[in-house]
Order: C-alpha cells, then sequence, then structure tokens
C-alpha cells in the first residue's frame, strides 16, 4: 500500500508493476481508515457507545469511585468466601514471565 495515492515510487522499479490497478483497493482502505480516525479522535462525532477508547491505566481505574448495590453489601462475605478465600493461586505460574 502506498503511503499516499499519489506515491509512485515504490513501483518505479518494476516495469511491469501497474499501480493503477491497486487504486480502487487503496480508495476503499483509505476510507475505512478515515472513517476510524473521525469516529475515534473527532469531538464533535455522535460517539457509538461500543467504539469509545477504553480507560486500561491501572492507576485511574482503581482510584475510580464505585457504587456497591444494597444486594451486594448484604451478601460481601458470602461473596469473599465463594471467591477469594476458596479459590486456589498458583503464584509461580501467576509470577512466571514466560507466555507461551
Amino acid at each position: 500500500v502506498r503511503h499516499r495515492l499519489n506515491d509512485d515510487w515504490a513501483y518505479g522499479n518494476d516495469p511491469d508493476a501497474r499501480p493503477w490497478d491497486f487504486q480502487a483497493e487503496e480508495c476503499a482502505l483509505r476510507a475505512c481508515v478515515d472513517r476510524f480516525n473521525s469516529r475515534r479522535y473527532n469531538s464533535n462525532a455522535v460517539r457509538d457507545p461500543d467504539f469509545e477508547p477504553l480507560d486500561n491505566c491501572w492507576t485511574s481505574v482503581l482510584g475510580r469511585q464505585v457504587e456497591l448495590t444494597e444486594e451486594f453489601k448484604h451478601h460481601y462475605e458470602i461473596w469473599l468466601q465463594q471467591e477469594v478465600f476458596s479459590a486456589s493461586v498458583d503464584w509461580d505460574q501467576l509470577l512466571c514471565t514466560n507466555v507461551s
């Protein structure tokens, strides 16, 4: 894919190359990239919640206030027993840096 549609330098060494054959594909790719950029970075566009950027920074996520429901507060100790205390953790596997 050429950087710009008028960049023909990439095809200059090949006498059989016909860059105009790929123009339709390049235009379609450019349209998709432009649509992504406007959806992602244009602040005036109507935002689809499915395409909103996620905050993956652990410091800001852990610093957020979380509102717990009354039902969760009532059953908190049961949740701790079932989900935290009874779960076994293989710390060696967790701390292992090899990803296979």
